[in-house]
């Protein structure tokens, strides 16, 4: 008797994987990383919501002070200066104006009217200004060391009013 054959099923790979699982761990990582980027996202944009807010508060008060020290401050506008530069490759020259802010304006006319403070405050301007060179004053930070050191000089003589702010309202050099 001829052996019989029986049919043989193909085999099965060893895994338990099947299309539909490969398919649902695809799905839970997208939607993993979808989830941490909109995390991400709206974290981010909370914290530069809250700095851009705390960064607007001060800046609003500032606005506030200034604009209520403006109104009930004076101005002294001096007498512009000329002053030879201490450049010693060249002669050089710088023109100026300045102005004092004083912090009430109810002592303006006693300002003006002495002529000692004036004189004093003018000759300390001028030892600043003569002991500076062109390249010191030419950036705008050197303009504002300037502008601190004489605001720091001259501060001695103000009292009553206060001086608030040195302003230059010109300031050309000649190179």
């Amino acid at each position: 008797m001829p052996e019989e054959t029986v049919p043989q099923e193909p085999a099965k790979p060893a895994s338990n994987f099947s299309i539909g699982k490969i398919l649902l761990i695809v799905g839970l990582a997208l939607a993993s990383s979808a989830g941490g980027g909109l995390l991400s996202f709206v974290l981010i944009n909370r914290t530069l919501r809250a700095e851009a807010k705390a960064a607007e508060k001060p800046g609003a008060e500032n606005e506030e002070k200034i604009v209520e020290a403006l109104e009930k401050s004076a101005v002294l506008p001096l007498e512009p200066f000329v002053v030879n530069l201490a450049d010693a490759d060249a002669a050089r020259y710088l023109r100026i104006k300045i102005s004092l802010m004083v912090d009430d304006k109810s002592k303006t006319k006693e300002l003006l009217e002495n002529q000692a403070l004036q004189l004093k405050v003018r000759d300390v301007i001028l030892q600043s200004l003569t002991a500076k060179t062109s390249k010191d004053l030419i950036s705008e930070d050197g303009k504002n060391k300037l502008r601190e050191e004489i605001r720091e000089k001259i501060n001695l003589y103000f009292r009553e009013p206060k001086l608030v702010e040195v302003m230059f309202t010109e300031f050309v050099i000649q190179l």
